[in-house]
């Protein structure tokens, strides 16, 4: 029995009372595109809804990778994909502009004495996967993130933390933040798990060989221990020879003891959702 059959007033209500967006992911994806006429209609007024036309603007114009503002890659292609967009699935300016961006990221010039050396490559691939978009450097950068974090959470290390005494002129609107181990950025790889890689992981679990997905899920493990939860939110500072930066990023599950928004908490239910040892846990039930 199909969804839209078993929860057919629900489905009614959302086709009748939603935007655009949700109206097309309930018909593509709850009721199965059930009516290609029905569904192609809906994806035309997606397409030229004055949030999808600005979104696509925004990416088309885009400033940088990552950023807090629409011209940041993460924020407008993320909402595109929220609102139904992707690739090649018949949003033909949205695959122009993905492959416009695809080769602009794999081409990307990296600071070879850099922190951040690969951060725009960290945070762009996961949501080109998200996207789907499935080139094979992508996927390659993704298998080299899991095994690198792999072998880090392996180590079953929980002190992240460097001796802060060691290191001078810290600004002052940093002091009260730890310094992260620099080994666990050397050369700009970074070793500890980032939202950024949990998205591109549960894109391509379903892709992964058993001893990749193994891997993941033994990421993921380390994320829900309740050490890692005694990390300090966004994990703390970097430190390079020239100056300090403060990251966030952390892939922790909400803690519903302390944060009861709706909005944050189905993220993380949805994100972690897709990692069966995360549905199984005590977190998730």
């Amino acid at each position: 029995m199909l969804f839209c059959e078993k929860y057919g007033k629900a489905i009614d209500f959302l086709l009748e009372k939603s935007n655009i967006a949700v109206r097309y992911r309930v018909t593509r994806e709850l009721c199965d595109g059930s009516n290609p006429n029905d569904l192609e209609n809906l994806q035309e007024e997606l397409i030229y809804s004055e949030r999808a036309v600005r979104l696509i603007n925004c990416l088309k114009n885009r400033k940088e990778y990552h950023g807090s503002t629409l011209y940041a890659v993460e924020n407008s292609l993320n909402m595109l994909v929220d609102m139904g967009f992707q690739y090649g699935k018949g949003f033909s300016e949205f695959d122009e502009v993905i492959n416009e961006l695809a080769d602009e990221a794999r081409e990307l010039p990296v600071d070879k004495n850099h922190v951040l050396r690969h951060l725009s490559h960290i945070v762009v691939v996961p949501f080109l996967l998200r996207a789907g978009f499935r080139d094979e450097w992508v996927k390659e950068f993704t298998i080299k993130r899991i095994c690198l974090i792999h072998d880090f959470v392996t180590l079953n290390q929980y002190d992240i933390y460097d001796d802060i005494s060691k290191y001078k002129s810290i600004p002052k609107c940093f002091r009260n933040r730890p310094i992260v181990r620099p080994d666990l950025y050397e050369n700009g790889w970074f070793k500890i798990p980032l939202e950024y890689d949990i998205y591109g992981f549960a894109c391509l679990m379903p892709e992964l060989t058993v001893d990749l997905q193994s891997k993941v899920n033994d990421i993921i493990s380390y994320i829900l221990d309740s050490r890692f939860q005694a990390i300090k939110d966004g994990y703390g500072i970097l430190a390079d020879k020239k100056r300090y930066w403060t990251m966030g990023w952390d892939p922790k599950p909400t803690d519903l003891r302390k944060d009861y928004r709706c909005n944050p908490i189905l993220l993380k239910l949805d994100l972690l959702g897709r990692f069966s040892v995360a549905a199984n846990s005590e977190w998730f039930t």
